[in-house]
């Protein structure tokens, strides 16, 4: 101050050996007010513009650095002068960090400036900390709306989480190796993602087991090929299994053989078929039988036709059902063998059960 007193004084001087009196140097003197981050001063200056008394007052700005009214500005007696320095505020917002150049003078102020919203979310420092000509570094989390299904329901969280592992700890949801988790808990989380847990649980079980037998077909040339006998009757065996289970989400998805013992060995089935061609008959089964009326019982049954079918489950020229034709040695389906053979079969009933097989049209027989 001594020496801007010893300039004024010089000038006061210069202006007097000019023959200008004091009532110009007033004029030309002016009293500006200057505001630098908020501390106050005031300073004479004969400058014309903002950029002289900033100058004079020896205050240095950057192309960051905010004045109001412009450097370029006129200035007068009694102007106020607002100098605000730029800061650099390394911001990281849900982990990506950028270096903004702020003027506020606090933290709630350089976001509100930058337009960040911050409300429900968690600041690594107070909003009303201030940030200092060197800088600050802050860390926001904001506030995620995130979806977690699991455990056949589903839980809604807001919080200010970063990551898939943040979000399952503040709901506190917890997760074993075995689990799966989507996206993985490293993940980076942003506002309305939905997160998905798939329980599994793997068991190891000890079990016994059946072993189904095999059955082996062998063929005699003595039986004819509609007959069969077993030989030899099967008998399953006994293994004892571990076996490594796997579930998810309580279902069994994967069953894993780990070991194995067999504790007794099957025995197979040995069924015999015969192989010989019945010979062509001619239907005789004697006994009286032959000479029966067995076209009127054919007509009668079925119009005398052989493929005829009966919807409820009668078949051919005597109206067979199957079980009925299997059990006179009949294979397949009565319309399906020859005249010939329907008949052979019918007689082979009559003879085992009489005309009463055929209830309406069996008095035919004997017409």
């Amino acid at each position: 101050m001594r020496s801007k007193r010893l300039v004024a004084a010089i000038g006061l001087g210069i202006l007097g050996a000019l023959g200008i009196g004091g009532a110009v140097y007033a004029a030309l003197d002016k009293a500006v007010t200057i505001s630098v981050d908020g501390r106050v001063q005031t300073h004479h200056t004969f400058g014309s513009t903002v950029a002289d008394a900033l100058r004079e007052a020896d205050i240095s700005v950057g192309p960051r650095d905010v004045v109001a009214p412009a450097p370029s500005a006129s200035i007068s007696d009694g102007t106020r002068i607002a100098v605000r320095y730029a800061r650099p505020l390394t911001l990281t917002i849900d982990g990506e960090t950028r270096t903004h150049w702020v003027t506020a003078r606090n933290v709630g102020q350089a976001l509100e400036d930058l337009g960040v919203r911050a409300t429900g979310g968690t600041l690594s420092v107070s909003r009303s900390m201030g940030i200092a000509r060197r800088g600050l570094d802050v860390e926001l989390r904001t506030l995620k709306d995130i979806t977690i299904k699991h455990d056949k329901t589903t839980t809604t969280l807001s919080a200010p989480v970063l990551t898939v592992r943040d979000a399952l700890a503040a709901a506190g949801l917890r997760v074993d190796s075995d689990d799966r988790v989507r996206p993985p808990a490293p993940t980076q989380l942003e506002d309305g993602d939905t997160i998905t847990i798939t329980r599994i649980k793997v068991t190891t079980q000890s079990v016994t087991q059946r072993i189904p037998f095999k059955t082996i077909r062998r063929t005699d040339s003595s039986m004819y090929e509609d007959e069969s006998r077993v030989e030899r009757a099967g008998e399953p065996g006994t293994r004892a299994r571990v076996l490594r289970v796997t579930y998810v989400d309580g279902r069994k998805a994967k069953v894993e053989v780990l070991s194995e013992r067999v504790l007794a060995k099957p025995v197979d089935k040995i069924v015999v078929v015969g192989t010989k061609e019945r010979p062509s008959s001619s239907g005789r089964v004697g006994g009286g039988v032959d000479d029966l009326n067995w076209a009127a019982l054919a007509q009668c049954e079925s119009g005398g036709n052989p493929r005829a079918v009966n919807p409820a489950g009668y078949y051919g020229l005597y109206q067979f059902s199957l079980p009925t034709w299997r059990s006179v040695g009949g294979t397949g389906n009565p319309i399906d063998a020859s005249p010939e053979e329907q008949t052979y079969r019918a007689k082979l009933l009559y003879k085992r059960a009489g005309a009463g097989q055929w209830p309406v049209c069996g008095s035919r027989l004997f017409t």
